[in-house]
């Protein structure tokens, strides 16, 4: 439909030369599009736009042109609107978004404990972990085993692997107690490992008393009423 577009105004054009008129330039479109579309996409993400040369069959706009940006990232839509004399090109905008995250160095088996020497952080589209939980620093995930094997350059997200333990059972650990603004430390041995996150069973060796502690990156803890 473009194409025939363009020959009818060739066709008509070549009949009445005195419809000539100056076409707009596609550098003030293309210009006009990505300022409007950086007030609306992140600062980090790069644009690209399809074709504008379809503004070379517009009349030359004598007044500002008018960007509307439309759509959900990453393809989204540029409505250029010309006041004077009046019409409107629509451009494809494509936004690339990227962000520092955890990938694997290498291919990593299934139930394989991961290390330092398997992580490397790389900066990857968002659209590619959009909507779940991504790690950015290698050391989240050191001593975590993956739940699936993982390819080389695979960006690492919660469901693909399994936090790592660390409470040991058997192990003497020191038990944070909260109670209002009260702080007490004590020595106890956990009944059951633990990964942030989870509640462990541990028992106190001076009276045998069990109780349940949730295990923090600080270590257990227990919030009293």
């Amino acid at each position: 439909m473009r194409n025939q577009a363009r020959r009818a105004m060739a066709c008509l054009l070549a009949i009445w030369p005195g419809l000539a008129w100056a076409g707009q330039d596609p550098d003030a479109v293309n210009a006009a599009v990505r300022q409007a579309a950086q007030m609306v996409v992140p600062p980090d993400a790069t644009l690209s736009l399809g074709p504008v040369n379809g503004a070379k069959y517009m009349q030359a706009c004598t007044a500002p042109l008018a960007v509307s940006i439309s759509g959900v990232a990453p393809y989204e839509q540029a409505a250029v609107h010309c006041p004077a004399p009046g019409w409107t090109l629509y451009v494809s905008v494509t936004v690339a978004q990227s962000e520092a995250v955890v990938v694997t160095a290498h291919p990593v088996a299934a139930g394989q404990t991961l290390a330092a020497g398997d992580l490397i952080v790389r900066r990857e589209p968002v659209q590619l972990f959009a909507g779940r939980q991504i790690y950015a620093d290698p050391a989240q995930l050191v001593g975590a085993s993956a739940m699936m094997s993982l390819a080389a350059g695979m960006v690492i997200t919660q469901d693909t692997v399994q936090a790592p333990l660390v409470i040991k059972a058997g192990q003497t650990v020191t038990v944070q107690v909260i109670s209002g603004g009260v702080l007490l430390s004590v020595n106890a041995v956990a009944q059951q490992a633990g990964r942030i996150g989870d509640t462990i069973l541990l028992t106190n060796p001076s009276s045998g008393r069990r109780f349940s502690a949730e295990v923090t990156a600080q270590g257990p803890v227990v919030q009293l009423q």
